[in-house]
């Protein structure tokens, strides 16, 4: 039966899968040779079977094929594992190898075979139309092929023309705004290389004519409305349309969550290009004014699918509990399937799918590690578009132990299974149940630990089957415990509904109505009447629906017994009934109220056992206004106290005492069984002294105080998980080891004690560290290589490598407890690749990526050197050329400058010579010792908007030196009343002429003088001749005269007056 239903679930998920494993098109219609592809090879340590006796022939291959269920045999493959498949000996379908590794097996990637084909007629072509001018027109062309066949046109026996108003879609060829150069014969080529098939179709001849008045419409194309493209392709939305006169058409986009917004274009095919998060959503063309016309695409992209978090090969202890990631990403969204050894892993009992507690990862957690589980665990993922594989083994060490045997189970109740089985050995400290339901996911849970080889478990859900299996507790002579592996797993469910008799004039009404109710989903019931409980005795089953919850008997003459089943499906699990209680027809009340009267508590449980109270609970079949609860201590009288819910707190009690509670309903005589306990005794409590200590980045110790015995410690990452769903450990001692805890999460403890039971406060074990991302670190070079630092704490694992292609496991790794390293060993020319992460943390973080150090280079620090020397020497004889060029710059402008004339003596009062300028030596004194207006002579020069630049002392510079060339500028004194006539220097006529020295001029001074005149020029005109009027002008405020500046002119300066300067 199990098997059946293996093979079943299989083949389904097989089936399932085809729809999401990409097609691979053979390459040839007749046959296609498969390569095996494994996940990561290079760590595949692959075994080969066992050689054949003959040796000339070639070793077998090491991957084995399949296809379903079925295995093709090691002479199919060849000697590179590789699989020739032919159409008539294999056909279509998912093909599989396998590869042994180790005591495992690793499976390759699937391949979705489908043999190449193209149909014989083309399924629509080309028909002789006639087109309107400027309207659209969809010529159609399409054809069965696999893979799709690669569609070209003709036009009048040529290749279609590339034209903007051309578009060739999946299955026709829409000409926008046709015009009359559209005219003509149009004719499509299919072609299927893999098929080696190429297919003509009927020419069409396409006619042009005027458009007429027409309504607008959609014109019929291949519509798909749910458009997925790679991410980046381009896609071509096309949504042409009819009528005369042209209308406008109408884009709108709705993004996903967001508003719908109007698009530029008014094309009848929309191009979208490189598709992208800012294209995505529901595109809609419409025409304006017409909310009839409207055409829909739901447009969206796909991305391969990408396992961020692989599987990590682990080693685990016996009953400890292993977690193996498996996070992938892809759009769609990929689905994720666990294989074990190459099989497919049933997710239900101990092996469950959770959630992170930071909700990013998906973890296949195994609960209870047995050596069974020992393995290859390998992750698929695919979403329709491509698959990704990952896998991690599983090593289960420790010393062993025999598990227990013959477990055997029947039901003893709705909600209830009794468990029996044969000692695991000669001294066992203790036992332990995992259960957890058979046909669906759940998490496994574990009853409390005993000595007993028998129990009664309750479980959650009554009439639901369970599968049980036993654990031992076995001292070593090393005074350690050691778990053994887990039992042969039984399935049992829970039997036997409460039921009420009712005594009624036609017979006795049997009743089970409040168990229905509260317990949806049952199928079917078997009423059972039996007027003999001894299994010997003939039982009358009568089966009713699931949706009646009530039957009627015929009174007995004598007494008979009564019990009822259910089950959630129609087959029937077949069980041992030998536990499940019957009801007498005696005990049938005469009212309703009656019921109450014959419920009783059952299922007591006594929780926080402390020195002085308790907190009970129980389950009752019927809801009676109140419950009793009494309280009885050994020798004494009972006290009793009133519950109106089914549970009540105890209190007043003494320490370290034995008690015996009962309940019963309120209205009823009969109360429950006894159910003792003992209080807790008197001083600190026992879990007081709760410690932890922490052993490595996945270890922790917890301690704590009171006696020795047994304990359950549970423990979890996520605080609001029901504790019962808490990973949970058993021990006879104070103190657990707990293993595989997230060193970057909380963890959270709970200590369970029997005998009383009680159980610690939560015990917050706080994250040991940050994981780094490559964000995180930083590095600088050095001379021995490259120092990695971080901010963080702690200890810390590094790993790197310079090439990033090999397993991370090959990476070489240091171990550090200070927040830095220093990588020595390198090669400077290549890149480095670190990875930072907590000890014992098998999360993949981000690649820290550090380039080459470009310092490290001889060459480079050669070259380096170099250069500097090479722009120190540059810069030096720049220097020299700039001091070479300003020296001969200077001397050529003294060169071109005409020596400057010696100034004359003048004799002061008192008989000593001074050596002014000429102007100061012909200054007249007026009173003897100072010159006229403090004896200054003022040189001006104009600037170009006529103003006049501050006054110079003449002596601060040769302001009369009349060798350089200075235009406008002039010479200013004061004379007084008793001051003979002097000759004036007028240098308003440039510097080459000197009129101050009589009318000859010294060709010398002016270097733009004609010297080939001679050297000395005589002026002939004399001023006379030129007229008075010459000298009519008086000169200026700055003593400037208007002079003719005639070759002959003859200056008389005796027609010149001086005029006094304003501050004179």
């Amino acid at each position: 039966m199990a098997l059946i239903l293996l093979q079943v679930l299989v083949l389904g998920v097989i089936a399932a899968a085809v729809d999401d494993v990409p097609v691979t098109w053979s390459p040839s219609p007749r046959s296609a040779v498969l390569a095996c592809e494994v996940a990561e090879w290079p760590r595949v340590q692959a075994r080969r079977p066992p050689p054949p006796l003959d040796d000339e022939r070639p070793p077998w291959p090491v991957a084995a094929w399949r296809k379903g269920d079925r295995e093709f045999s090691y002479k199919r493959v060849s000697e590179n594992n590789n699989l020739e498949v032919r159409k008539n000996g294999g056909g279509d379908g998912i093909y599989q190898c396998k590869v042994r590794h180790h005591e495992g097996a690793v499976l390759g990637y699937p391949v979705n075979l489908k043999f190449s084909y193209m149909d014989k007629q083309f399924t629509s072509q080309p028909d002789d139309v006639t087109a309107k001018l400027g309207q659209p027109l969809v010529i159609p062309c399409s054809i069965g092929s696999g893979p799709p066949a690669v569609i070209t046109w003709k036009k009048n026996g040529e290749t279609l023309p590339d034209n903007p108003r051309y578009h060739q879609l999946a299955h026709e060829l829409l000409i926008t705004d046709v015009t009359r150069e559209d005219a003509g014969v149009y004719k499509c080529i299919a072609t299927n290389t893999n098929a080696d098939k190429t297919k003509y179709s009927r020419p069409g001849r396409v006619e042009v004519q005027e458009s007429a008045e027409e309504e607008p419409a959609l014109l019929p194309v291949h519509h798909e409305s749910q458009v997925a493209r790679p991410r980046w392709s381009n896609l071509k939305l096309a949504c042409p349309v009819t009528g005369w006169p042209r209308t406008k058409l109408i884009w709108e986009l709705t993004p996903p969550g967001g508003r719908t917004g109007e698009l530029e274009s008014g094309e009848e095919v929309l191009q979208l290009l490189r598709l992208d998060d800012d294209q995505v959503g529901l595109y809609s063309c419409s025409v304006e004014g017409r909310s009839d016309i409207v055409k829909t695409f739901n447009v969206s992209y796909t991305e391969p699918v990408t396992i961020a978090l692989p599987p990590v090969s682990k080693e685990a202890m016996r009953a400890s509990t292993v977690r193996f990631n498996c996070t992938a990403r892809g759009t769609p969204e990929p689905k994720i399937t666990w294989y074990k050894d190459a099989e497919l892993l049933q997710v239900a009992g101990r092996i469950n799918l959770r959630t992170s507690a930071d909700r990013t990862r998906i973890e296949l957690v195994i609960s209870g590690v047995t050596s069974d589980d020992a393995g290859v665990y390998q992750c698929f993922a695919w979403n329709g578009v491509s698959v990704a594989s990952q896998w991690g083994e599983l090593n289960v060490t420790g010393p062993g132990a025999a598990a227990p045997q013959s477990v055997r189970c029947a039901p003893a109740g709705a909600a209830a299974v009794a468990l029996r089985w044969r000692p695991a050995a000669a001294q066992v400290i203790a036992y332990t149940v995992d259960f957890a339901p058979r046909d669906k996911p759940g998490t496994v849970r574990t009853a409390q630990p005993h000595t007993d080889t028998q129990e009664t478990v309750r479980v959650p859900e009554p009439l639901t089957p369970y599968q049980f299996q036993v654990r031992a507790y076995i001292p070593l002579p090393t005074k350690k415990n050691v778990a053994s592996d887990m039992s042969e797993g039984v399935v049992c469910m829970g039997q036997g509904v409460p039921i009420k008799l009712l005594k009624q004039d036609d017979g006795i009404l049997v009743s089970w109505r409040q168990f229905a109710f509260s317990t949806p989903g049952v199928l079917q019931w078997i009423l059972q009447l039996a007027n003999d409980t001894s299994p010997s005795g003939h039982v009358t089953n009568v089966t009713l629906d699931g949706e009646v919850y009530n039957y009627t008997i015929q009174e007995p003459s004598t007494r008979q017994y009564v019990r009822v089943l259910g089950s959630r499906t129609l087959e029937w699990l077949p069980q041992n009934l030998s536990l499940v209680e019957w009801t007498s027809t005696d005990t049938a009340g005469q009212e309703l109220d009656d019921w109450e009267a014959t419920a009783i508590p059952y299922e007591l449980e006594a929780r926080d056992v402390s020195e002085h109270g308790f907190t009970l609970q129980w389950r009752c079949d019927a809801a009676p206004a109140a419950f009793l609860v009494c309280v009885r201590r050994s020798g004494g009288d009972d006290e009793c106290q009133e519950s109106h819910k089914p549970s009540a707190t105890v209190e007043g009690l003494q320490p370290d005492s034995e008690y015996e509670v009962r309940v019963r309903v309120r209205a009823a005589a009969a109360a429950s069984a006894p159910y003792r306990l003992r209080t807790a005794p008197a001083g600190p409590s026992r879990f007081e002294e709760l410690r932890y200590e922490i052993v490595n980045a996945s270890a922790v110790r917890v301690r704590w105080g009171g006696p020795r015995g047994n304990y359950t410690v549970r423990h979890s990452a996520r605080l609001r998980l029901p504790v019962e769903l808490w990973a949970a450990l058993h021990t006879a001692g104070n103190s657990a080891l707990i293993n595989g805890i997230d060193p970057t999460e909380p963890t959270y403890v709970i200590v369970t004690g029997y005998s009383p039971y009680a159980h610690s406060p939560v015990l917050t074990i706080p994250a040991q560290g940050v994981e780094l991302d490559s964000k995180d670190l930083q590095y600088e070079y050095t001379s021995a290589g490259v120092r990695v630092f971080w901010n963080s704490a702690g200890p810390r694992e590094v790993r790197f490598a310079q090439n990033i292609t090999q397993p991370l496991e090959t990476w070489r790794a240091i171990n550090v407890t200070d927040s830095s390293v220093e990588l020595t060993d390198l090669d400077t020319k290549s890149a480095v690749y670190v990875m930072v992460s907590l000890p014992g943390v098998n999360k993949r973080k981000q690649v820290l990526n550090i380039p080459p150090n470009p310092n490290n280079n001889f060459g480079f620090h050669l070259a380096s050197m170099y250069s500097g020397i090479g722009l120190g020497v540059c810069f030096c004889v720049m220097c020299v050329l700039a001091a070479i060029f300003v020296c001969v710059w200077r001397k050529r402008k003294l060169r071109n400058r005409t020596p400057v004339r010696a100034r004359r003596p003048t004799t002061s009062p008192g008989n000593a010579e001074e050596e002014g300028s000429e102007m100061r030596g012909v200054a007249p004194r007026a009173n003897g010792t100072e010159p006229l207006l403090n004896g200054h002579v003022h040189a001006h020069s104009k600037t170009p908007n006529g103003k006049m630049r501050k006054g110079r002392r003449a002596d601060a510079f040769d302001a009369f030196d009349v060798s350089r060339y200075e235009p406008d500028t002039t010479a200013e004194t004061t004379l007084g009343d008793a001051a003979p006539a002097l000759r004036l220097l007028d240098t308003s006529r440039g510097p080459h002429l000197d009129v101050s020295r009589g009318p000859h001029i010294d060709v010398s001074r002016g270097p733009h003088l004609d010297a080939s005149r001679g050297a000395e020029l005589h002026v002939s005109r004399s001023s006379r001749e030129l007229g008075d009027d010459s000298f009519n002008k008086l000169p200026d405020d700055n003593m400037n005269s208007e002079l003719t500046r005639g070759a002959e002119f003859q200056l008389d300066n005796s027609k010149i007056r001086p005029t006094l300067q304003p501050n004179g």
